[in-house]
């Protein structure tokens, strides 16, 4: 049994809707399904009557989601406490982020901080996890700051009073190719074929991607040859040749041709604002000096 199928569980049970339970968790609806389906058979029960909309707790899940939220709860009541004993210091600092913005980006921002702000350490956690897992970690401690990608496709369902955010930078995201190849013409009218280098499907940007290709002229001509998570990895892929990948600037930070890429197309690339989120809980004197900075920028 793992910690998340019992989140999905209550966000589930909270939404009343898989579809808005996938949406907040930020997972697709099949793998949210599978998700639950797994905490059925480990329960040996069924939790939820799928016959009615919005659907409901049958009496097992009824009586199993007061000790679901319990365990939730004290989960990471623990893992806060075990946290505090892994802070570098009372001058530190803790940023959840998305593993593309830790690259290049993080260490950047921390670089103009440190000279807004006086000194401090800080730990940097780039793991794939859920906004709303996010969220939990901004509000028992175990993180200061979240940091991601932000786009108009792509809603959170976030309380803005309790978790505060600001925008602090963009970021373009471009089709590139390898130099190696024939250029790739995306208003070709020919019909021919796009090897497409795709995000993962329980990523951010996939989610955004599936916004901007539904009417995009050549969609249909989108032939996947290469499917990862990481935009490293895509990058990696587009460098050996094997088709078109949206990458963004933390990626491709120079001439594209500097690392054996060309552009594709500029009218093809979209605009990623990036925010950062805190939680009103955290009182840290540290913490609302360097919010007051963010916000400066």
């Amino acid at each position: 049994m793992e910690l998340k199928w019992l989140e999905d569980f209550i966000c589930v049970a909270e939404k009343g809707h898989f579809a808005q339970a996938a949406e907040s968790r930020l997972v697709t609806q099949s793998a949210l399904s599978r998700r639950i389906q797994s905490l059925e058979l480990w329960i040996g029960a069924s939790l939820f009557d799928r016959s009615e909309h919005p659907i409901r707790l049958t009496t097992a899940g009824e009586e199993f989601i007061k000790t679901a939220r319990e365990i939730v709860d004290q989960s990471y009541e623990a893992r806060a406490f075990a946290n505090k004993y892994s802070r570098m210091g009372d001058d530190s600092i803790t940023i959840s982020c998305l593993h593309t913005l830790a690259l290049r980006f993080i260490p950047e921002l921390i670089n103009t901080l440190q000279q807004k702000t006086r000194p401090f350490s800080t730990s940097i956690i780039a793991e794939t996890r859920t906004v709303e897992e996010y969220l939990t970690a901004l509000s028992i401690g175990t993180c200061d700051f979240f940091i991601c990608y932000d786009h108009p496709s792509i809603s959170f369902d976030i309380d803005p009073v309790q978790y505060p955010s600001i925008e602090i930078a963009s970021h373009h995201i471009r089709p590139y190719q390898s130099l190696d190849r024939e250029p790739i013409d995306l208003n070709d009218s020919s019909g021919d074929a796009i090897p497409h280098i795709e995000y993962a499907g329980t990523s951010f940007m996939s989610r955004v991607f599936e916004q901007l290709f539904r009417k995009a002229p050549f969609k249909k001509r989108l032939r996947v040859v290469y499917r990862a998570s990481l935009a490293e990895s895509m990058l990696a892929a587009a460098q050996k040749g094997f088709g078109v990948a949206w990458l963004p600037e933390t990626v491709v930070p120079v001439d594209p041709a500097e690392l054996g890429l060309r552009l594709v197309s500029e009218e093809s690339s979209t605009l990623l604002s990036i925010r950062a989120y805190r939680s009103m809980s955290n009182s840290s004197q540290l913490v609302g000096e360097i919010w007051e900075a963010l916000t400066e920028m």
